[in-house]
């Protein structure tokens, strides 16, 4: 059936939008596949180790050089750490992260950066040498602690039988006793801030400078809100609940309708003000335009994902919902000592993990918290420590927290900005003391 001539103008340019639209389509494929909220969301390349995988060999190469060396450079007792970094590990059974997790936080550090950190591992069992990592050399050279469970008999009664029992309501109970563990043996050295990881993670090169800039932007803009401190700065978040979230989509839908209706505004505008485009704006091209080009391409842009369309800026912001997990925090020590330290140790919840127990304490004393983008590092475990999602060897699975930008860092890139920014530090004549 041959098109009228009226409307011969308005199918060419249909057809011409059609093309475009492909084009752009494909390009947004190519471009979006590491979006988890994405149409195009491809998990299998997503979830390639890249950049994680070169850390991991440099961060096993460091620990074998460090268990041979009688005197690793270590935190000297002179003055308080800037950062105390408490890292609770659990056996796997035979399967563990422990080594390449200390290994990529130490791999790359000055000696006067490392001086500034304390480092605290503590083997979270009653009988330590349940642990695949006890006693080895490397751990011993890396850690400036290794502290155990208090001595006394309830407390240790108390773990043995959480250990017994294996469920997520003992895991989270128990959780909180080592995170007393950790919080009290960093409050001993009186650090400036406290970071918590887990055993499962694999840090950036340069993270430390990275992350001392992040927390005074957030000590900074704390003050312009006009509080006194902040609950944490989180340097690592899951990436996969920064996608359209279903409670605002009533913002969506309101934000599309408001485009649709000022696109028909300024094209009758143009159409009445203009008279030489009255010809060509006719109604059936308007109704094209606005009724089905403009949708097209507004549903394209949701369809290729929140992440890849409007990734959150470099830089430290509020992030007081979706800030899922606890793989790595840092807080203020007044904030270590004046709460947490109290809220673990008095608590007997055994209902929520750590870091869901954490978020709803900060949401019921309306408490700051920062996240740093980009993240400074990446979570690599597939097997849990406890039953709840334990999986096999250890292989990355969608249902484990990660961060698919941070596998596109360049290794050359991170080296060199980390060399400029202690070269810097010495020229101004601070040394990193």
């Amino acid at each position: 059936m041959l098109i009228p001539a009226p409307y011969r103008g308005i199918a060419s340019f249909f057809v011409g939008f059609l093309l475009c639209y492909a084009l752009l389509a494909f390009r947004l494929r190519s471009q979006c596949y590491r979006d988890p909220s994405s149409v195009f969301f491809r998990p299998e390349s997503a979830r390639v180790l890249t950049y994680s995988a070169f850390r991991k060999t440099q961060a096993q190469k460091f620990g074998d050089q460090l268990a041979a060396l009688a005197a690793p450079t270590k935190w000297t007792n002179t003055t308080a750490p800037d950062l105390c970094i408490g890292v609770a590990s659990v056996s796997r059974h035979g399967f563990s992260y422990l080594k390449e997790t200390l290994g990529s936080i130490l791999k790359g550090l000055d000696d006067v950066e490392r001086r500034r950190i304390y480092l605290v591992v503590f083997l979270a069992h009653a009988e330590q040498s349940e642990h695949e990592d006890f006693q080895q050399p490397w751990l011993v050279n890396m850690a400036d602690s290794l502290p155990s469970y208090p001595s006394d008999a309830e407390t240790l009664d108390l773990v043995r039988k959480l250990e017994v029992e294996g469920t997520y309501e003992a895991h989270a109970r128990k959780q909180k006793i080592d995170y007393s563990v950790l919080l009290n043996t960093c409050a001993g050295v009186n650090p400036r801030y406290t970071m918590t990881l887990e055993d499962d993670v694999i840090a950036l090169d340069g993270w430390f400078h990275r992350a001392l800039s992040a927390l005074q932007a957030a000590a900074e803009k704390t003050r312009a809100l006009g509080r006194d401190n902040f609950l944490y700065l989180r340097v690592f978040y899951d990436g996969r609940l920064l996608g359209w979230n279903s409670e605002e989509w009533p913002l969506y839908v309101e934000t599309s309708i408001a485009l649709l209706l000022l696109e028909v505004s300024i094209l009758f505008l143009m159409r009445w003000r203009i008279t030489a485009m009255r010809k060509n704006l006719t109604l059936p091209v308007i109704s094209v335009l606005c009724g089905i080009c403009t949708p097209m391409l507004i549903g394209l842009f949701f369809a290729a994902g929140r992440n890849c369309m409007l990734p959150r800026p470099a830089g430290v912001h509020l992030m007081h919902k979706y800030g899922c997990c606890a793989q790595g925090l840092v807080y203020p020590q007044q904030v270590v000592a004046e709460h947490l330290i109290p809220l673990y140790r008095d608590t007997q919840d055994s209902h929520a993990a750590v870091d869901t127990f954490l978020e709803d304490w900060a949401d019921g004393h309306d408490a700051l918290r920062w996240a740093v983008t980009p993240v400074l590092i990446q979570h690599v475990g597939g097997k849990s420590t406890h039953g709840a999602g334990d999986q096999e060897l250890g292989s990355l699975t969608d249902d484990m927290p990660f961060d698919y930008s941070f596998e596109l860092n360049d290794p050359v890139k991170l080296a060199q900005e980390h060399r400029d920014w202690i070269a810097q530090m010495k020229m101004r004549g601070e040394e990193l003391e």
